[in-house]
């Protein structure tokens, strides 16, 4: 029996491209209606060197997409969007994105990745709460940890209110994070993968009550 083809990474520059096109299906499809960008977001996405649209292949299907932005001046990404097609789902190729993405896309040995994630705080029921926890034990299995206390406003309205949201980071090297890098990092992510202006007063308003530093649990 042949072995099942080995799943690789190919990055996205057209959205012309047949990859391009089931990649974002598959983001229409797995990602919550309200946290989606529009498609001309997407598409603006694709030119600029900072911002990494992977598609996933299993041989030429197209498994999966990521989607990661650096931030070069704190030595961070921000893995905005990481989707698996349902056929997929079930045999480690979320992991295998994750951690292919992550080592294609930094920018050095010390790149911290922050990831966005659906608060099981909201008001939601059982069932989404179970998973939006299953969620975060997915990530926490890859050797994430919560930026504890710290409730992340994502800056998108598109499709109706977006959801509570938290943030994890991986590859940090201690049990804390300073505050200044992170507000940096988040500022930088407000201008420049969402459109906001510097001086958007949610920015203000996560970090009121920061101390100097914030937990990694």
């Amino acid at each position: 029996m042949a072995a099942a083809p080995i799943l690789r990474l190919e990055r996205l520059t057209s959205s012309r491209s047949r990859m391009f096109r089931e990649a974002f299906a598959i983001y229409e499809a797995t990602i919550p209606r309200a946290e989606q960008k529009t498609r001309a977001e997407i598409v603006a996405g694709l030119k600029f060197p900072d911002v990494y649209v992977w598609a996933f292949l299993q041989g030429s299907d197209v498994a999966g997409l990521s989607i990661l932005h650096a931030v070069r001046p704190q030595n961070m990404l921000l893995l905005e969007y990481l989707a698996i097609s349902p056929a997929f789902q079930g045999r480690g190729a979320g992991s295998d994105l994750f951690a292919q993405s992550f080592a294609a896309s930094r920018t050095g040995p010390d790149t911290l990745l922050l990831i966005e994630v659906d608060s099981e705080r909201d008001e939601i029921d059982g069932d989404e709460r179970g998973v939006r926890l299953r969620r975060k034990q997915f990530y926490r299995r890859l050797g994430c940890r919560e930026v504890r206390g710290f409730d992340y406003i994502l800056p998108l309205d598109h499709f109706g209110p977006a959801p509570r949201m938290n943030l994890l980071v991986k590859g940090a090297p201690s049990r804390t994070l300073g505050t200044a890098r992170l507000r940096a990092a988040i500022e930088a992510v407000y201008v420049n993968v969402y459109g906001c202006a510097p001086g958007d007063p949610r920015l203000a308003a996560m970090f009121a009550e920061a101390g100097p530093a914030f937990e990694l649990i």
